[in-house]
């Protein structure tokens, strides 16, 4: 997936065929995947694809049935007992009774940053993260952007060399979103490799080097962005539908027999060579079938309909 470490360094996080079985359910099925210094990885695939689940295995929390994981070439205990990985959850791992400040410095202690490096260490994530007026403020007070934000420093006080974030832009508006990718690049640019657990897809086009699609607890397509994009639409172009109502089981059938997947709400996409005449023959069919269509485009393909297309499942959100 990145390029090979230069010289004799060891991967940031090198994933062997990774299974685990929880009771009559696979969760992962002979998972691997590599992430290089100073990139950025996003897992993506629908609902119960195996993402969280491959985080809590990479962090320590789920063991495997099968397979290896090593963090800059070391075991995940050795690993966390060395602080190469970080962490930061989608739940908030932060108390909210408590100032900015006051959680850094619990949850620095925590994380085994010496009380002498620790003050500064804050301070400076603090001015990195933009909130440095808001030190002593609660985090009951805060927006939701800011707690992300919180959070993210929290993840980070020990200077991790991987960093893996699950949702980490859940629940928060579209500026402090562009803001907490503003900051993963940075993070990025300073070497460290991270991976991200992300349903939105746009976002991850846009910011992230490198996308594993997972289904079904298994890895379908992994590579650089253009790459996985291309594999699903092999000829260059996708047709993208968006339907005047919501679709009903007849509209859905409609749809599958003709190939398309759905992508959104009201959205569905596939590959596409044909002419534009074909186009308007595909919508005299839909509309025989009482399928009326509110806007037919052919485009450049995107990863949302890549990542429908690979896995036969929506990716969440209109296109």
């Amino acid at each position: 997936m990145s390029d090979a470490p230069a010289g004799n360094l060891p991967w940031p996080l090198e994933v062997t065929g990774v299974s685990r079985r929880i009771g009559e359910r696979q969760v992962l099925d002979d998972v691997s995947l590599t992430v290089g210094r100073g990139r950025m990885c996003a897992l993506v695939g629908p609902n119960g694809a195996g993402k969280t689940s491959l985080l809590r295995v990479i962090s320590g929390r789920l063991r495997t049935d099968r397979g290896q994981v090593q963090l800059l070439g070391q075991s995940i205990g050795e690993a966390r007992q060395h602080g190469v990985l970080g962490l930061v959850p989608q739940d908030l791992a932060v108390y909210p009774s408590l100032t900015i400040r006051e959680n850094l410095e619990v949850l620095g202690t925590l994380a085994g940053v010496a009380r002498r490096a620790l003050s500064d260490r804050i301070r400076e994530s603090l001015q990195w993260a933009g909130l440095a007026d808001r030190a002593e403020h609660r985090l009951s007070s805060l927006s939701g952007g800011m707690k992300r934000r919180v959070n993210l420093i929290a993840g980070l006080l020990h200077q991790p060399s991987l960093l893996l974030l699950d949702e980490p832009t859940v629940g928060v508006d579209a500026a402090s979103e562009g803001r907490l990718y503003v900051l993963l690049s940075s993070l990025r640019a300073s070497g460290m490799g991270i991976v991200l657990a992300t349903h939105h897809l746009d976002d991850a086009a846009a910011c992230c080097d490198d996308v594993v699609v997972m289904h079904e607890g298994r890895v379908v397509a992994s590579g650089a962005v253009s790459e996985v994009v291309a594999r699903a639409f092999p000829e260059g172009r996708e047709v993208v539908v968006l339907l005047a109502d919501v679709p009903g089981d007849r509209s859905v059938s409609v749809m599958q027999r003709d190939a398309f997947r759905q992508i959104g709400a009201r959205t569905w996409a596939r590959a596409w060579s044909a002419s534009l005449a074909d186009v308007d023959r595909l919508e005299a069919d839909w509309l025989a079938a009482g399928v009326v269509v509110a806007e037919t485009r052919v485009r450049q393909p995107s990863l949302r309909g890549a990542v429908a297309v690979l896995t036969g499942h929506a990716a969440g959100g209109e296109s």
